[in-house]
């Protein structure tokens, strides 16, 4: 008897044990399985935060791959050995590389960086901040860095979205770079009308001399207000500002020399064997100059849908500057240029665009120069672009364009009229652009 009671317990005291073994594993596994789901979701809200702040981020830019070709253009470089002077204007390059970095983390503020790289360099073409307040419908904003000149539409305008492979010559001159630091602020009223109001360096961001620095104490000043009536749009923009022009270390007088070399050893003086070297006068040191910058602009646009074939815009812009100018009499060239531009929508694959651009660098025609050679190029020195653009789109984000250039050198007071000494330079540019907004 005693052997079947010590089976029986063996048993039942095995079962009770192997539940127990049972029970415990399945609590380990539970554990388990609870610090991998907390893990899980650790990693959840990790990434739901990265995530977050990449909603935030927004990467936009174009790439514009270009063929040029240029009527003055020859095969070489300056008198056959300088390779600082190519010669030949028809390349194949990248006319931009832009690509923008927008960091918003709140209606209240941003950031924004934005490079370029274009032919064989890269630069930094915009970084700045933006401080937003809204007011019951008015909003006011704040700008602090590297922006775009806030004057003027072509300015502003996007060369992503223009017709023609650059602004107006205008805009080019008074206005190099498009950007320059500073701060700026904005005011928009509801629907109607904004300013700009800021303050710059003057210099721009392309002023081989004066890089970041600007050599005037006062700083420029920039305003601008626009207005939107439906379909037409209008502004006007002032700029007031100085410009300092270095002067020049005063130069001694050499005297003339004649040096005397016997090439054949005859003892004769004979052709070709006296070098002489002209006198080089005195010249007295020249004087720094600071001098007024002045821009005036005035500029409108308009927008109609009534072709069947597609939309159509109509723009324009006149520019007015008063600028440092060595050659005039009174050390200042006024100048004036506008362009007017307009576009016409072929479909929705194709579009067509036509500007002409004017513009002279001194009206007054006020030169010093006595050679009247050189002064009949210096007073006839106005120019007149007729740009013609053809553009087709490929898809939401690619734009082929076909452009040519017709320049013209103007006689003295005409907007129009060619210059008897005007050169064959026109200009195709065959463009490829991706855009990504």
């Amino acid at each position: 008897m005693a052997f079947p009671l010590i089976a029986a317990f063996i048993v039942v005291f095995s079962q009770v044990s192997w539940g127990d073994t049972v029970e415990d594993s399945l609590r380990a596994a539970q554990a388990e399985m609870k610090d991998q789901v907390d893990g899980i979701n650790e990693n959840m809200a990790i990434m739901s935060t990265e995530i977050a702040l990449l909603k935030r981020l927004k990467v936009s830019g174009y790439l514009q791959a270009r063929y040029e070709y240029n009527d003055t253009s020859k095969s070489g470089v300056a008198g056959g050995y300088d390779a600082t002077k190519n010669l030949n204007a028809n390349n194949y390059y990248i006319r931009r590389g832009r690509i923008k970095f927008t960091f918003e983390p709140n209606v209240s503020s941003k950031y924004v960086i934005y490079f370029d790289a274009s032919k064989n360099t890269i630069s930094m073409k915009e970084a700045y901040l933006e401080l937003n307040k809204t007011h019951r419908e008015h909003n006011f904003k704040l700008t602090a860095g590297q922006f775009n000149y806030p004057f003027g539409y072509e300015i502003e305008y996007s060369s992503s979205k223009r017709d023609f492979p650059e602004r107006s010559l205008a805009e080019n001159r008074l206005f190099r770079g498009e950007r320059d630091r500073g701060i700026n602020l904005t005011w928009t009223a509801p629907r109607i009308i904004s300013a700009n109001l800021g303050f710059v360096q003057g210099y721009g961001i392309e002023n081989s001399t004066f890089t970041w620095f600007d050599p005037t104490k006062q700083k420029d000043f920039i305003g601008r207000v626009k207005t939107s009536f439906g379909m037409i749009d209008a502004g006007i923009s002032g700029y007031w500002g100085e410009t300092y022009t270095p002067g020049s270390a005063p130069v001694a007088a050499v005297p003339g020399s004649s040096k005397w070399f016997d090439s054949n050893g005859n003892g004769a003086i004979d052709a070709g064997e006296v070098t002489t070297t002209p006198p080089v006068a005195a010249k007295a040191a020249g004087l720094a100059v600071n001098t007024d910058k002045i821009r005036y602009g005035i500029d409108a646009q308009a927008y109609f849908d009534i072709l069947a074939i597609g939309g159509t815009a109509l723009r324009g812009e006149f520019f007015y500057g008063e600028d440092y100018q060595r050659t005039a009499v009174d050390m200042i060239g006024t100048s004036k240029g506008w362009y007017l531009w307009l576009s016409q929508s072929l479909g929705t694959n194709f579009g067509a665009a036509l500007r002409y651009d004017f513009f002279d660098p001194n009206i007054h025609n006020d030169y010093t120069e006595a050679d009247p050679a050189k002064r009949a190029v210096l007073i006839n020195d106005a120019t007149g672009t007729t740009s013609l653009a053809f553009h087709y789109f490929w898809d939401a984000n690619v734009r082929i364009t076909a452009a040519y250039d017709i320049f013209k050198t103007l006689e003295d007071g005409s907007m129009f009229s060619k210059y008897e000494g005007d050169l064959d330079d026109n200009r195709f540019t065959l463009q490829f652009q991706f855009a990504i907004d």
